[in-house]
């Protein structure tokens, strides 16, 4: 017998994705804690098919059952959460600002507007009985959205997955050319700022040393007008394979990328948690970031946030990094104690915690 079925619903399941990821952690500790849990998807990348069902192999719900629907993109699963019997939840991702994607992703932007519209008649729904935000930051904008009832859980990310073994071509190809690396990890999106990052890379290589690589690690699928004009600014920078664009990575390359790293270079200009930082974190590479959004929530004291957009400034705190052997011990040892702040186990604890003492009102 068990102790109660816990369906959760995601627009997407994709191979590497945070949300995804956390919500197949989820459900592997509620099935350990004797609930029937499951995750179904919209779509579902084929290496998760034997973890992630179709959305229409959802079962009908119950009224002792409990549904949480994974919000950061608009979809048809607002329905389907308003529709079943029994608790429902919502998990609060967050959505890109229209405005930080429409120069370059007009289409992207209009879909997190549709987003933006769907929270809200979610919130005036009434139907949500618990709304959830994995951030502080995130909670506030469901406050100010209008569900009634919130609360504030971390993002579960398991990280052991990055104390794997190199790519040993990669690695050999790295110490081919020793020098300060700096990375920066994630979706090639608008929001992400990576013309900054590039700005900066050019002021570091011309003022600082021509000794340094910037290297841009994530993907960039439907991003491909965002990617053209960073490829166009990296050509009237006069720049060269110095700073680079890698990609969508494979594990092993990722764990490669953070061993070689001097420091985790975060433009972004809004993030609802940003993962990439707790993976920088556990892998000991010191953190430049820009104070925006999540990010210093995320962060702690375990970083430098630097407010500022002018590309000297960050290159020279770059240099800092670099030069200052003490300063970059600081700052790893820093990060390894603030990611144990949102261990895996200890995070899960909490969520259980909340799903298995709530009754729908």
């Amino acid at each position: 017998m068990t102790r109660g079925r816990i369906d959760q619903l995601l627009a997407a399941a994709h191979t590497g994705d945070a949300t995804g990821g956390a919500a197949l952690a989820l459900a592997a500790r509620l099935q350990a804690e004797g609930y029937e849990a499951n995750v179904f998807a919209l779509s579902v990348d084929e290496e998760l098919s034997e973890q992630v069902r179709p959305i229409d192999e959802l079962p009908e719900s119950s009224s002792s059952g409990t549904t949480i629907l994974h919000f950061n993109v608009p979809s048809p699963l607002n329905d389907v959460l308003v529709s079943r019997d029994g608790r429902r939840l919502i998990v609060y991702h967050n959505l890109t600002p229209p405005e930080l994607l429409l120069p370059h992703c007009p289409e992207i932007a209009q879909l997190t507007a549709l987003g933006r519209q769907q929270l809200q008649e979610l919130a005036v729904s009434g139907a949500v009985d618990l709304a959830i935000g994995v951030s502080r930051y995130n909670t506030t904008d469901l406050d100010e959205t209008g569900f009634a009832a919130t609360t504030t859980l971390p993002l579960p990310i398991d990280l052991t997955s990055l104390s794997g073994p190199t790519n040993p071509v990669l690695e050999a190809d790295l110490g081919r050319t020793p020098m300060p690396t700096f990375v920066t990890v994630g979706r090639v999106a608008p929001n992400k700022r990576i013309e900054d990052f590039i700005k900066i890379a050019a002021y570091y290589l011309r003022y600082v040393s021509p000794e340094a690589r910037f290297l841009i690690v994530g993907g960039t699928r439907g991003l491909e007008s965002y990617l053209d004009a960073l490829v166009e600014l990296h050509g009237e920078l006069a720049l060269d394979g110095r700073v680079a664009f890698t990609g969508k990575v494979s594990l092993l390359d990722l764990i490669t990328y953070y061993r070689n790293a001097t420091a985790y270079v975060c433009t972004s200009g809004h993030e609802g948690f940003c993962a990439p930082l707790l993976e920088a974190m556990s892998a000991g590479v010191p953190i430049v970031a820009r104070p925006a959004a999540a990010i210093p929530e995320t962060l702690g004291t375990a970083g430098v946030l630097v407010d500022s957009d002018d590309p000297a400034v960050w290159a020279e705190m770059l240099s800092l990094v670099v030069g200052e052997p003490q300063l970059r011990a600081s700052l790893a040892a820093a990060g390894r104690r603030r990611v144990r702040y949102f261990d895996t186990d200890a995070v899960l604890d909490e969520w259980v915690a909340v799903l298995g003492s709530g009754t729908r009102p």
